[in-house]
C-alpha cells in the first residue's frame, strides 16, 4: 500500500475515540516477511523481560529505541506508518521505541488498565500527551488470546495516576471503574497486518491468553516535535530517517 494517506474522516474518527483501526495497511506478502522474521528471531526472546500482571502470570516483551537498516525498522521508519502519524498529531513526529509484544498460548499474561502517558510523562518527561503508539498484528488478534480492550473516547479523560500492579503500573482503579460507566469497552480483533493507532491517554488492557494460539504484535510508538522530553531520562532521542513503503519487500537479510 504505497502512497497511503489517512482521510480527513479517519483523523476525525481518531482524535473523537482516542484510536483508530486501518484494516490491511499490511499486505500478506508484507505481513508473512514480518512473521517470517519474528518467529525465528531468537534475539527476542534472549532480549525479552516478563512482565508479571497481578496474578503473577507472565508476558514477554522485547524493547528497543534506535532503528536501523533491519526489517522491524522498515516497518517503523516506513512513510506509510510515521506519516500517519504526523497527520495524527499534525505536525513531525519522533520515533521513541518499538517492542514486539509475545503473549504465548495459555501462559501470556494479562496487561493490566492504564494509559501510556500515565507513565511515560512522569518517567520520560513528556510535557504535553501528544504521542501515538502503532501496534501491527503479526499474527491475528482474538478476544480468546487476549486481543487489547480499549475505551472508546476515554483520552478525553486526560491522564490518570498510575501506581505498581505487579511488574506494572495500572491506573487507579477508581477512575478506570467509573469510566467503564460512560465509555464503551471495545475489543480490538485483528488480522495480520491490522493497524491499530491509539493516543497516549487512550485507557487500554489486555487479558491472559487462554488460547492454544499465540498473540505477537509489534508497536511502535512516536512522540510530537513539541512534546518531546524536556529533561534527560532513560529514553534516547534518534535521528528518525524515513523510508519508501517498498523498504519492506525489498529488504534483504545480510546476516543470513
Amino acid at each position: 500500500m504505497t502512497n497511503f494517506k489517512l482521510t480527513p474522516q479517519q483523523i476525525a474518527d481518531f482524535h473523537r475515540d482516542g484510536y483508530l483501526i486501518v484494516r490491511g495497511l499490511y499486505d500478506s506478502e508484507e505481513v508473512s516477511r514480518l512473521q517470517g522474521k519474528a518467529f525465528n528471531d531468537k534475539s527476542l526472546y534472549n532480549n525479552a523481560w516478563d512482565q508479571k500482571d497481578a496474578t503473577g502470570t507472565v508476558s514477554k516483551v522485547s524493547l528497543w529505541q534506535e532503528l536501523g537498516d533491519d526489517l522491524y525498522s522498515m516497518f517503523a521508519r516506513g512513510r506509510r506508518m510515521v506519516e500517519s502519524v504526523e497527520q495524527l498529531l499534525d505536525e513531525p513526529v519522533i520515533h521513541t521505541t518499538t517492542k514486539i509484544m509475545m503473549k504465548e498460548p495459555f501462559v501470556g499474561g494479562a496487561w493490566e488498565w492504564h494509559q501510556d502517558y500515565g507513565y511515560w510523562a512522569n518517567d520520560n518527561f513528556h510535557l504535553y500527551p501528544k504521542l501515538v503508539s502503532c501496534m501491527i498484528a503479526i499474527n491475528k488478534a482474538t478476544e480468546e488470546n487476549g486481543c487489547l480492550e480499549v475505551l472508546k473516547g476515554s483520552h478525553h479523560i486526560g491522564r490518570i495516576n498510575h501506581s505498581k500492579t505487579g511488574d506494572q503500573k495500572g491506573a487507579d482503579m477508581v477512575f478506570v471503574e467509573e469510566a467503564l460507566k460512560h465509555h464503551e469497552l471495545v475489543k480490538v480483533e485483528l488480522d495480520p497486518g491490522d493497524t491499530l493507532f491509539f493516543h497516549c491517554n487512550l485507557l487500554h488492557k489486555s487479558n491472559k491468553n487462554c488460547s492454544s494460539e499465540p498473540r505477537w504484535a509489534m508497536i511502535s510508538a512516536y512522540c510530537a516535535e513539541s512534546a518531546k522530553s524536556f529533561k534527560e531520562n532513560s529514553l534516547k532521542t534518534y535521528p528518525l530517517h524515513k523510508v519508501d513503503d517498498s523498504a519492506i519487500l525489498n529488504w534483504k537479510d545480510t546476516a543470513a
